[in-house]
């Protein structure tokens, strides 16, 4: 069963306020609700790097780009956008004012919630797939966004966050899964899924991403030969295992001079590089910027 898409899509007012109501210019604002975020930008802005985890990104107001790998997902009211594991994703703001800044919400999605719909209501998961990758856009029907402006109104009240808003997590969930392209969530909640056992590894990675990395042993905790474990990892990720780890390094430490650090060197060693002058290249080549030239930037914009 696919969304239902005959129905014109407007954000309500409401959602739009209460919105606005729990974010911060430039921020991503964590609510009252565990999992729930909103992310503001009163201006364009980007490119950003960041990891997203899996979770759903609902534009309710401006419009926004997100790049995984080689392909650009457009994010924009009428359109969610799907990230079913631990991705490297480059977003650019592109409609953004302060009388009408760029707003979204961020809702985390869980393997257990995924589970739980499939076992009640016995969901096949769709055979075709766009996208080897793990993320997807759809269309915003209506009955998604009533979902999550019933989302949105429990925040101040602590019985309905409690009572309602797992019943309108688990709504929202339900509406994502009936998109025809949403093969790779519905393997978030599959045990022994392709997915679940990737998802394995890159927890792993981003747990020890200083650390030398060992493909044969995350292979074997995907439980997968090292070729298999290559190829779906390529697939889900865009990236080879190696770029992976690279790309999570860079941004932290991007992160650390950003805030506190000034010596390059130490950086370079602290995200587990060997090579200093490797980092450097490394990072001009992500960030477009040296790392001793990016420093002030950073500072300028924090």
């Amino acid at each position: 069963m696919s969304m239902d898409r005959s129905e014109p899509i407007s954000i309500p007012k409401e959602l739009l306020e209460l919105s606005l109501k729990y974010s911060q210019p430039g921020s991503l604002v964590s609510t009252p609700l565990e999992g729930l975020s909103v992310i503001r930008s009163d201006s364009l802005s980007g490119p950003v790097h960041s990891v997203y985890e899996p979770s759903v990104c609902y534009v309710v107001q401006g419009a926004k780009n997100a790049s995984v790998g080689n392909k650009v997902y457009r994010c924009e009211p009428g359109r969610f956008f799907v990230c079913s594991a631990n991705l490297p994703v480059v977003g650019e703001v592109l409609a953004a004012s302060p009388e009408a800044p760029y707003v979204a919400l961020i809702l985390s999605l869980h393997s257990r919630t995924v589970y739980e719909i499939q076992e009640e209501l016995d969901l096949q998961k769709p055979t075709g797939a766009a996208d080897g990758v793990a993320v997807f856009t759809d269309e915003v029907n209506s009955s998604l966004t009533e979902a999550f402006l019933r989302l949105m109104r429990t925040l101040d009240k602590e019985k309905d966050r409690q009572i309602v808003a797992p019943l309108a997590v688990k709504e929202i969930t339900y509406y994502l899964m009936q998109s025809p392209f949403s093969r790779l969530l519905h393997e978030l909640g599959t045990r022994g899924s392709g997915l679940e056992r990737i998802s394995r590894s890159l927890r792993k990675i981003r747990q020890d991403f200083a650390k030398p990395l060992k493909v044969d042993a995350l292979a074997q905790l995907a439980d997968m030969s090292p070729s298999a474990f290559y190829e779906h990892f390529k697939k889900l990720t865009s990236l080879s295992p190696i770029q992976y780890q690279k790309q999570l390094r860079l941004q932290e430490a991007r992160k650390l001079l950003a805030t506190e650090v000034n010596d390059v060197t130490s950086v370079a060693y602290n995200v587990g590089y060997e090579s200093p002058s490797q980092f450097s290249r490394d990072y001009s080549r992500l960030f477009g910027l040296s790392p001793s030239k990016d420093i002030q930037n950073l500072r300028n914009t924090a």
